[in-house]
C-alpha cells in the first residue's frame, strides 16, 4: 500500500512482546510496508493475507510479520471471495488440526449385483436414490437409517432391509454371512462373521439372530427351524464405542432375493478447521516462524476486534482494514518464539 509509506499518522502497525523483548513496528518508518495480498494454499483455499515488512532493508532488517486468514467459505475454485462473511469480528480458531470432521461421506454397495435387478436407496431425510450403489453426505453424530429396496425380474420378487447408522461412531462394521450347503437343510444353517471397516481391539460381539437366539461368539453359526427371512442384529462393543448393524438371511429352499449391501464411510475436512490462521514472523537474522508447524495451547488467542472497508492497493484490488489481537508460539525447527500482548491493524485483499 504505497500511500501508507508517506503517512503522518502510519494507519498499519504491530506491537507485541517476543520472547518477553517488546517490539513495535509501524508502516511508513524505518522502510516498514504494508502489502495487502490473497493468495491460494497448497489446499487450493483461499487465504487473506497481511504482510507487515522492511523493503530494501538489505543485511539490517528487523522484525517482519505475515498475517493469513483462510476463507472456507470458498466453495469452488476461482469462486469470488466472500469477506464479509469469511472475515468476521471474534475469535478464530489456530490451524491446528485438531477439530473433529463435521460431516461423513457414505458408500453403500450391495452384496448382490444382476441386471435384472433396480436398486433403490432411501434416507432420513425422504430423499431416494435408483442407482446401483448409493451415495449420501450425512452430518456427523446423527443416527441414520438407510434402506435398500430391491426390485428383481428374474426370478420375480421384491424386498427391502433396512440399516441405521451412528454417523462419526470410530467403531463400524458391516456382516458377512455364509450359507451351509453341506446337507438338504441348507437354507437353514448360516455362519455369521464381523466385517470391520475400521480398526478394533478388545472386542465384545452380541448376536441376535433374529428368532430369540444368541451368542457371544465372534464368529457363531447358527441353524433356523424354519423357512423365513430373518434380521440378526449385531452390537460390537470395545471401550469406548458401540456399534450395531444389520443383516437379511433368507432361509428358503429355493432362489429369492435380499437387499443386503455393505456401508463404507469417510470423513470430511471440517470446513471450520480451514478458517485457520497462520502467523509468521521474520527475525532480523531472517530466520522465519510459524504458528502452523504446531498446536497452538487453548490459552492462546485470535480475535478479530474490527474490520472495515479501506482504499485499493496496488493492484487495484479491493481491501479490508482489521485491526486484530493475538497471542500464540511460533516455531523454526527446535526454536520457539512466544508472542504475548499481540496487536495489530493490517490489511488484507481479497476478489
Amino acid at each position: 500500500m504505497p500511500p501508507e509509506d508517506d503517512a503522518v499518522a502510519p494507519d498499519f502497525y504491530f506491537k507485541c512482546d517476543v520472547n518477553g523483548l517488546p517490539i513495535n513496528i509501524q508502516a511508513g518508518v524505518n522502510n516498514y510496508y504494508m502489502y495487502s495480498l490473497h493468495e491460494q494454499n497448497a489446499d487450493s483455499i483461499y487465504v487473506y493475507r497481511g504482510d507487515l515488512k522492511q523493503k530494501n532493508c538489505g543485511a539490517n532488517c528487523s522484525y517482519g510479520i505475515s498475517v493469513q486468514i483462510n476463507d472456507y467459505k470458498i466453495s469452488a475454485l476461482n469462486a469470488p471471495m466472500k469477506p464479509d462473511s469469511g472475515l468476521y469480528t471474534g475469535n478464530y480458531q489456530f490451524n491446528d488440526g485438531v477439530l473433529a470432521p463435521l460431516y461423513y461421506s457414505a458408500y453403500f454397495s450391495p452384496l448382490t449385483t444382476s441386471s435384472n435387478n433396480t436398486n433403490t436407496w432411501r434416507y432420513s431425510d425422504s430423499t431416494s436414490q435408483t442407482s446401483l450403489q448409493g451415495f449420501k453426505v450425512f452430518r456427523t453424530n446423527t443416527i441414520q437409517n438407510v434402506m435398500l429396496a430391491v426390485n428383481q425380474t428374474s426370478p420375480t420378487c421384491s424386498i427391502t432391509h433396512t440399516n441405521t447408522f451412528y454417523i462419526g461412531n470410530a467403531l463400524q462394521t458391516n456382516i458377512s454371512a455364509v450359507r451351509d450347503t453341506s446337507n438338504n437343510y441348507s437354507f437353514l444353517r448360516y455362519t455369521f462373521s464381523s466385517n470391520p471397516t475400521t480398526s478394533i481391539t478388545g472386542t465384545t460381539y452380541f448376536w441376535e439372530f433374529g428368532d430369540g437366539a444368541t451368542s457371544s461368539l465372534s464368529n457363531p453359526t447358527h441353524n433356523y427351524s424354519s423357512q423365513n427371512y430373518y434380521r440378526p442384529k449385531l452390537t460390537l462393543s470395545n471401550a469406548t464405542n458401540t456399534c450395531v448393524t444389520y443383516y437379511q438371511a433368507p432361509c428358503f429352499n429355493y432362489s429369492v432375493c435380499n437387499a443386503n449391501y455393505n456401508a463404507y464411510f469417510n470423513s470430511l475436512a471440517n470446513p471450520k478447521a480451514l478458517s485457520a490462521i497462520t502467523i509468521k514472523v521474520i527475525d532480523p537474522s531472517g530466520i522465519e516462524y510459524s504458528s502452523s508447524t504446531l498446536n497452538q495451547p487453548s490459552t492462546n488467542k485470535f480475535e478479530i476486534i474490527s474490520i472495515e472497508n479501506y482504499k485499493l492497493n496496488e493492484k487495484n484490488e479491493a481491501t479490508k482494514k482489521l485491526k486484530i489481537k493475538f497471542n500464540c508460539t511460533l516455531q523454526n525447527g527446535t526454536n520457539t518464539l512466544n508472542i504475548t500482548n499481540g496487536e495489530a491493524v493490517i490489511a488484507v485483499s481479497y476478489k
